[in-house]
């Protein structure tokens, strides 16, 4: 595996943020659209808080990105505060792929989520091998639907 660098995303990212979120939707077969890479660099900044994002770099190259929404519950009596992540998008650029890219993407998050109030991880699988990837980072899944718990067990 190539050396892979993962940091997390910060106001200073947000350009390279749009940049590879913009790949992400082309390689969805989504249109060119004016002005987009502004309106995402403005709506991610007002929202990075709860936008906790991940840059993966390889040889190089801004190799992909894991971005995710962390839901806060409410307060509820006699129970501390809690959240959750939900992954909106994990992309790897496609002459970066198969180094592991993916993998410290969403190990990261994971490490991450541990230092933190949130106590479990969402996200739909798209196809049968993206599933397969997630459950091999231990992700749950009744279907598409998968979740990491990372809530102590009772």
């Amino acid at each position: 595996m190539a050396e892979v660098t993962i940091r997390r995303a910060s106001a200073d990212d947000a350009l390279i943020v749009a940049a590879l979120h913009l790949q992400f939707a082309r390689e969805l077969g989504m249109p060119s659209e004016t002005g987009y890479l502004d309106r995402f660099v403005d709506a991610w900044l007002a929202e990075r808080p709860d936008r906790p994002t991940w840059i993966a770099e390889s040889r190089g190259d801004h190799a992909g990105i894991l971005e995710t929404r962390r839901i806060r519950a409410l307060p509820w009596p006699g129970r501390k505060d809690v959240s959750w992540l939900h992954v909106g998008g994990l992309f790897v650029a496609p002459g970066c792929r198969d180094r592991g890219v993916g993998r410290a993407l969403t190990e990261a998050m994971i490490e991450w989520s541990r230092t933190t109030d949130v106590k479990w991880i969402r996200l739909n699988a798209p196809d049968d091998r993206a599933q397969e990837f997630y459950e091999r980072l231990g992700f749950s899944s009744p279907g598409r639907s998968m979740e990491f718990d990372l809530r102590d067990p009772q």
